[in-house]
């Protein structure tokens, strides 16, 4: 497999901004497509508006009191168009929300739309803005993310024990993917009636109740998803599920692997690697099975442990969020990977 040329860089390092009036962690991250702005969204205080490119300081996004972000848990968060607009999903409780965020004299402000939106765990937006995808319990629903008008609902043809939790839009737009807590994965063809479901019980992949699904990736041969188990008595436990859902024959690409301790792991939408951070801050990047191809200490930290965190849509930034609300941002990589070049062992 050919890599980026990953290094590392952090961006961002700063604490939340006390003119600003919020003071919880992020827990929400959404990047822009062309990952020059970042918004993050605070427990029931609002969110916030950052410049990666350091143009201009961090503001704050203004919800009015009653708005369903104030009130609902926020549970995923994207967002869309050439302007700033922004979905967010509270869970199946509750209709996803589109806002257009608006520069008043007063400052930014998020101003519902009237679309009416599916109530979703998840929504996932295609690299060129164009697609959304939304988790609708065991449904996913297609909508063109221009228009906001819903274009397919898409459904498993066998069981899939519990609702979809994480969905993700391969980057060519021709294929989407979900997957629930049980770790079994579904693809579709967005442009034609592909359509596959990961036999985890019959190949070993059973991993039994207590996980939630935390991220997914997807590339045009492989899907990946990050679970999470809480609770344990040495931190939370998490799962990478790997499966390479085009190869045709026996069920033999398909694998979990639990990671060794760690504070935090996600998944590059891309499918091309996944993520480990340690409770202080310090970066790990591995492949399909978990082996190490690139790591950082920038951003280390005793201060604060790591509570959240995000990957761009690009899958180029990572942004994470302490205990103490502080804020970090890696570039991760910047040179697209060369097929004719075989990354070097780290």
């Amino acid at each position: 497999m050919a890599y980026p040329h990953f290094a590392p860089t952090v961006l961002w390092n700063l604490p939340l901004p006390s003119e600003l009036g919020i003071n919880k962690p992020a827990g929400v991250f959404a990047f822009s497509q062309d990952d020059k702005l970042l918004v993050t969204l605070h427990d029931g205080q609002g969110g916030i508006l950052w410049d990666l490119t350091a143009n201009s300081s961090p503001r704050k996004i203004e919800f009015d009191k009653n708005d369903a972000c104030l009130k609902q848990s926020v549970k995923a968060a994207a967002m869309i168009g050439v302007s700033l607009g922004l979905i967010v999903a509270f869970g199946t409780d509750h209709p996803a929300q589109h806002y257009n965020i608006l520069d008043e004299d007063s400052g930014l402000k998020a101003s519902p739309s009237n679309t009416v939106l599916p109530a979703a765990t998840d929504v996932g937006v295609s690299r060129d803005g164009k697609v959304a995808t939304f988790t609708t319990g065991t449904t996913v629903e297609v909508w063109d993310a221009l228009t906001l008008h819903k274009t397919r609902v898409l459904t498993s043809e066998v069981p899939i024990n519990g609702p979809f939790e994480r969905v993700a839009i391969s980057q060519d737009n021709n294929y989407t993917a979900a997957v629930n807590s049980q770790g079994k994965l579904s693809a579709w063809g967005l442009t034609d009636d592909f359509h596959k479901v990961s036999r985890n019980e019959e190949v070993g992949v059973g991993i039994g109740n207590g996980w939630s699904a935390t991220n997914i990736g997807l590339n045009k041969t492989f899907v990946m998803a990050v679970l999470r188990k809480r609770g344990s008595a040495d931190g939370d436990a998490w799962m990478l599920v790997t499966w390479g859902y085009k190869y045709e024959g026996p069920e033999n690409t398909l694998y979990g692997h639990e990671y060794p301790k760690c504070a935090l792991a996600c998944v590059a939408p891309n499918a091309e690697f996944n993520i480990t951070l340690s409770t202080s801050g310090s970066l790990s990047g591995k492949d399909s099975v978990l082996c190490r191809i690139f790591g950082s200490g920038q951003g280390v930290s005793k201060k604060g442990k790591i509570l959240s965190c995000g990957i761009s849509g690009s899958s180029k930034m990572l942004a994470a969020a302490r205990t103490n609300g502080r804020l970090t941002v890696w570039r991760l990589y910047t040179t697209e990977p060369d097929p004719s070049k075989r990354y070097p062992a780290y």
